[in-house]
Order: C-alpha cells, then sequence, then structure tokens
C-alpha cells in the first residue's frame, strides 16, 4: 500500500520555504514570534502552514500554537499520514470524481479500485454528486458539490458519522496533497501560495425534507474537524440556486462557523452566474452553472450523480461462490470506526477462503475484540443469513473459554446503547476447537445497522489467539488492498 509521505498538518508539498508572500508588517512580525513560540520545531513547518493558523485565531500566536500541537495529535491518533491517496505515483482510486488534472487521470469513482473503502461507494447512493472540477483565475482547485439533490436522511441511516468522517479526510487529504502541489506548479508564483481551495454548492432541488437532525449533526462533525485540523484552507464558497429552506439550514450552520469562514461565504441564490464567471474561465466552468464546459467525454459530464441519473450507479463487486458471497457488505475491526478493539493484533485476509472471510486476532489480557458487518438498506430486503464460523489457536493456558455475543446499532446510534442480537454466550475451549469445523453461529440481518461481533476471554491468563470467518449471504461488497 502507497501512502502520501508524512506531513504535519496536511500542507501541500510545494509550499516551500523559499517563497515569501507574506510582506505585511503585521505577517512578518507574527511569524516571527510564532517560530520564536515554537522553539527548535518551528523548522518543520513552512511560512504557509503557520499563517494559516495565526490567521485562523486572529493572530493570537498562543492560540494559534495549541490549535497547531492539537492538530498534530489528531493527525497522529488517526494515521492521517498513513493514508493511501490518489497521486501520480499509485495506482490509488479516486473518492470523487475529478476532472481537468495531470497529476490523475479524469475519473469517477469506482467499486475495486486500489484504496478505495466501501463505504466510500456506498455513501454516494445518497450524495448528490460532486466533483474536483479545474481551477478559478486564481490557480486555486475547485470543489463542486450538488449539495440540494443531497438524500440526507438515506445517508444517515446507512452511513456512520465515523465513515463519513473517514470520506471527508481522504477527499481532504487527497487535495491538499495531490492537487495543490499541481496548482502550484502550474500557477504559482514566489509572491503567492496556492494552499486553499474554491468551493461552489449548487443548492437546486433543496428542500424541507433535508432538514434531518441526524444528517445534520453529521455534518456539524466535518464542519468542527475542518475548522480545528484544517484551517484556512477555504478561498472562497459560492452557494447558488439556494431557496428559503436554505435560509433555515444557514441559520443552524452559521452559528457553527468560525467569523473568518463567515466572511468567504457568498449566498448567490438564481442570479449568480456574472458572479462565477467573475472569478472562474468558463471552459474551467460547467455549463449547468453558466460555464461552457460539459466534460461530455466522461460519464456523468462535469458531476455525476446516482441521485439525478446522469451516470449509473457505482456497481458493487460481481457475485461469487454462488449465492454465497465471499465479502460481506463490509467487514473491519471496529477500532477503524467506532471504537477500540483491543486487539494486539487484529486483521483481516484480503481474499476469502473456500467463500469464508478469514479473521484474525490477537487479545491482550482480558481485552475484548469487535468487528463490525455494516448491512445497508438495500441488503435487509432478502434478510439476508450471516453465518459465522470460529476456532481457537494456541491458547489451551490463556483462558477458560469465550464469550461471544452480536449486538445491532442503528447509524448515528451511540457506541454504548445497541440491540442484542445473539445473546452471550459461554463457549468452554473444549466446544472450540483448534482445528476442524469449529463452531457455527448463525443469524439474519432483519435491520440496516452496525452488527458487531464481540468476543472476550474467560478468565484471561495471557495472549489469546483466534482465527474465525464470516459470509454473508445476498450481501454484496468487497474487500480492498485498503484493509486493516
Amino acid at each position: 500500500m502507497q501512502s502520501t509521505p508524512p506531513s504535519t498538518t496536511g500542507t501541500s508539498a510545494a509550499s516551500i520555504r523559499s517563497k515569501h508572500p507574506y510582506k505585511e508588517p503585521k505577517q512578518v512580525e507574527a511569524l516571527k514570534n510564532f517560530r520564536v513560540l515554537l522553539g527548535a520545531d518551528s523548522d518543520k513547518y513552512d511560512d504557509g502552514e503557520l499563517m494559516r493558523f495565526i490567521v485562523a485565531r486572529s493572530y493570537d500566536l498562543n492560540g494559534a500554537k495549541t490549535q497547531l500541537l492539537a492538530s498534530l495529535d489528531w493527525r497522529t491518533a488517526n494515521k492521517v499520514d498513513d493514508l493511501p491517496i490518489p497521486g501520480p505515483k499509485n495506482s490509488n482510486g479516486v473518492m470523487y470524481a475529478v476532472r481537468g488534472w495531470n497529476s490523475v487521470p479524469d475519473a469517477n469513482i469506482e467499486a475495486g479500485q486500489p484504496n478505495v473503502p466501501e463505504h466510500a461507494v456506498r455513501l454516494q447512493k445518497y450524495m448528490g454528486g460532486s466533483c474536483l472540477h479545474k481551477w478559478d483565475k486564481a490557480g486555486r482547485p475547485i470543489y463542486i458539490e450538488r449539495m440540494g439533490q443531497h438524500n440526507v436522511k438515506g445517508l444517515a441511516k446507512n452511513v456512520t458519522t465515523p465513515e463519513l468522517v473517514d470520506y471527508h479526510i481522504r477527499c481532504t487529504e487527497f487535495v491538499h496533497n495531490t492537487i495543490m502541489p499541481e496548482c502550484e506548479e502550474r500557477f504559482g508564483t514566489d509572491d503567492k501560495v496556492i494552499d486553499k481551495e474554491t468551493v461552489i454548492f449548487d443548492c437546486t432541488g433543496m428542500g424541507f425534507h433535508q432538514l434531518h437532525m441526524e444528517g445534520l449533526n453529521m455534518l456539524r462533525s466535518l464542519t468542527d474537524m475542518d475548522q480545528k485540523a484544517y484551517p484556512e484552507r477555504l478561498g472562497k464558497l459560492f452557494i447558488v440556486n439556494s431557496p428559503f429552506v436554505f435560509v433555515k439550514v444557514y441559520s443552524m450552520i452559521k452559528k457553527w462557523l468560525d467569523p473568518g469562514v463567515i466572511e468567504k461565504i457568498h449566498i448567490l441564490g438564481k442570479d449568480y452566474k456574472s458572479v462565477l464567471l467573475a472569478h472562474i474561465d468558463p471552459e474551467n466552468l460547467p455549463d449547468f452553472l453558466g460555464g461552457a464546459c460539459t466534460c461530455n467525454h466522461m460519464p456523468g459530464g462535469c458531476v455525476p450523480s446516482e441521485i439525478i441519473n446522469n451516470i449509473k450507479p457505482v456497481p458493487k463487486a460481481p457475485v461469487s461462490n454462488g449465492n454465497l458471497l465471499a465479502v460481506p457488505t463490509y467487514l473491519r475491526p471496529r477500532s477503524s470506526s467506532t471504537a477500540s478493539a483491543n486487539s494486539i493484533m487484529d486483521f483481516v485476509m484480503p481474499q476469502p477462503q473456500d467463500g469464508i472471510y478469514q479473521m484474525f486476532s490477537t487479545l491482550s489480557h482480558g481485552k475484548p475484540c469487535e468487528y463490525e458487518i455494516v448491512v445497508a438498506d438495500e441488503d435487509v430486503e432478502r434478510e439476508p443469513e450471516v453465518l459465522i464460523k470460529f476456532r481457537v489457536k494456541g491458547i489451551r493456558a490463556a483462558c477458560d473459554g469465550l464469550n461471544f455475543t452480536v449486538a445491532r446499532f442503528e447509524f448515528g446510534e451511540k457506541a454504548d446503547s445497541g440491540t442484542i442480537v445473539v445473546p452471550t454466550k459461554f463457549y468452554n475451549l473444549s466446544d472450540c476447537p483448534e482445528s476442524s469445523e469449529g463452531i457455527e453461529i448463525k443469524f439474519r440481518a432483519k435491520a440496516a445497522g452496525l452488527y458487531v461481533l464481540s468476543w472476550m476471554p474467560e478468565n484471561p491468563r495471557g495472549l489469546t489467539q483466534m482465527e474465525y470467518g464470516v459470509t454473508v449471504d445476498g450481501i454484496l461488497g468487497e474487500q480492498t488492498t485498503d484493509s486493516p
């Protein structure tokens, strides 16, 4: 797996120290004093990166330092610098449509592409459509989103907040570490660092049906993260075709935003074309927004959308092994999303064996192991059967047995709640052979949600190694090289 080179706070690799765009006395003095405040660590950051945090905190250098260090801790805790992102030196698939770049070819998101997680494909069904579409007159990348077409209720019901956050981080890191360096190379000068993007939200189709509290809470999670971890990355935000209902939505969203962000937001309603064209050349602006671009060489044109049917739904992987599918909709250690698996070694084999999706865990003293199976709305129509087969390895002296349970969590629900699907049962080691067929547990997924498989050693006396497998009848999905 190829990942982006380590960075501190997602600074573009092209935003190099040799550039000196900050020449106002206030800027020069602030940068000088901020470097003194940071001490020896200041050499890790270029002027552009430091200035973003200074501006975000209105030149409060102590506040800027606190936010900078917090963002570094956040990146480390979430292993952001290890995420595989698309770039010119790898074959990683894109998270959304891209148009007009040299570092990555024009493409739409596709299932089965290297390092494209399943949830990135699943949420396309509920997103109105988005694209990183060329650049504006300042050389900034343009991100366009059909916000008015979002199925907010479907998104909140079928995609978890951690999944949406993970998707957003991957998209953001792609822009900062792949696209902005290209913008620097193509359009930058010694006096101009390109480290911001221009955003267009098209509200066509927006209505009161989108006022869904859980969906708005998910949006707030993204907004909070952006302002804390990616300050001063927004150049301008144009909101076009905004109906009356947007006033209601914006009145809530505005409370979450820093004053500096609010100043960059331009609400244009229906009379927006001349404003957009003042900032974007016609050949770089889609025709449905008043420009001349159609991207007719690509399925879906400039901004593909499953919801408006200008592109076919992203297909899942072909069915294999008859009716038993080798891979569930999405299977992962729970440490990758909403909780800690507490396993010192926890992984899923990238390929099935004999129709069973193999997982292995080594549990430390007295710790549980948890795995999630994501079951979306479209999967439960057939009430698919989940088959779990497990056996233990090398633990005869490590514990007396295993406690196993299955609980279902609704999307967006807090991690400390849930509905028991398979009640907790103790399996003595004599019931859990090291070889042969092992123990089989079956249940039907009758409702959408996160099905959490939980394993807990009884009276542990050391490391517990487990080997088990899952297969789901009627659920279609694919594990990529982005497996844990």
